[in-house]
């Protein structure tokens, strides 16, 4: 069973590699080259406008900042650049588990898997894990490298100026809140996005020319519906049909959102991976409560409508 389940996986990946694979590198090297060209056009311009020194001293400046300041510096290029990773990610996802099932049917590729030994519970759990492990783990994994590919990059320019890296990137960088805040936020994204996941492979699974209008359409028709009966008891400001669909929409698109401060004021504290530690404690928090239960409960009943409806649905 774990050799089938591995070797489905890997189907998976091979084939939504350009997916998967392709578009977290594409995307660092998008961002590495966009830091060297903000850096060239810096010199350039310093150059051209005759304030060499002025960008000089500046960074000089640099070597007199405080430790604490500086990691907090790191962590909010943390906090930004894996947040659009996140953000990528939960597109990746959200089209390809709304033609994990219907695609199947388009190429009539269904006809062939359901030809081998291999259940439909398995089928399709396989491309849920892909979905909610395997390609945030991947996506994560390429995210570290790039990140501390940009790390040696600043050291590097640093260096060209005369300034010690050690110091200013390596020493100030909290490496365990990092990883931890990229691990809780993965945990984050799959337990919010539940419903979603669960939506959208049951729109992929039903649905018989766009998965994509269904899987859109149907909650805001469901949504109009139940307002228009608030507003029959006079209920106009009730806004929670919209609300809480979009809670977990937008707490599986970010993740670090997700962290309730009940009131609390949030501050950017000047002290080594203080800012990601509150965000990290606030995403568990988040995650330990109801409302990720319910989120569940809707994921199971939606993703076993897509197990059973795919035993019985062989084309389109």
């Amino acid at each position: 069973m774990i050799k089938t389940m591995k070797a489905l996986v890997r189907r998976e990946f091979w084939e939504n590699r350009g997916a998967f694979v392709k578009t977290p590198i594409i995307v660092g090297i998008v961002f590495l080259v966009l830091t060297l060209g903000a850096y060239i056009t810096t010199l350039v311009l310093a150059k051209k406008t005759g304030s060499n020194e002025i960008l000089k001293d500046g960074v000089l400046e640099l070597a007199s900042i405080e430790t604490g300041k500086l990691g907090l510096f790191w962590d909010m290029q943390v906090l930004s650049s894996s947040t659009l990773y996140f953000m990528i990610l939960f597109f990746i996802i959200f089209f390809y588990l709304l033609g994990s099932l219907f695609d199947d049917r388009k190429d009539q590729s269904i006809l062939f898997w359901k030809s081998l030994p291999i259940s439909d519970a398995m089928t399709v759990s396989s491309k849920l894990l892909t979905a909610l492990v395997f390609a945030p783990l991947f996506f994560m994994g390429i995210y570290i490298f790039v990140f501390f590919a940009e790390m040696i990059l600043f050291s590097i320019i640093l260096m060209i100026h005369g300034l010690n890296p050690i110091k200013l990137v390596w020493i100030p960088m909290n490496y365990f809140a990092t990883f931890k805040l990229l691990f809780l936020g993965i945990v984050a994204k799959m337990l919010w996005g539940l419903p979603v996941y669960g939506w959208l492979m049951f729109s992929s699974a039903v649905s018989k020319r766009r998965p994509f209008l269904f899987a859109v359409l149907i909650p805001l028709l469901v949504s109009a519906i139940w307002y228009w009966i608030n507003v029959l008891t006079f209920k106009f400001t009730n806004w929670s049909m919209f609300k809480e669909p979009l809670r977990y929409l937008s707490h599986g698109l970010f993740p670090y959102a997700s962290t309730d401060w009940k009131g609390e004021k949030f501050r950017f504290e000047i002290e080594d991976g203080s800012t990601i530690n509150a965000i990290t404690d606030g995403m568990i928090n988040s995650m330990l409560g109801t409302k990720i239960v319910y989120g569940a409960i809707f994921f199971v009943v939606f993703f076993t409508l897509s197990i059973w409806i795919r035993r019985y649905r062989n084309t389109i």
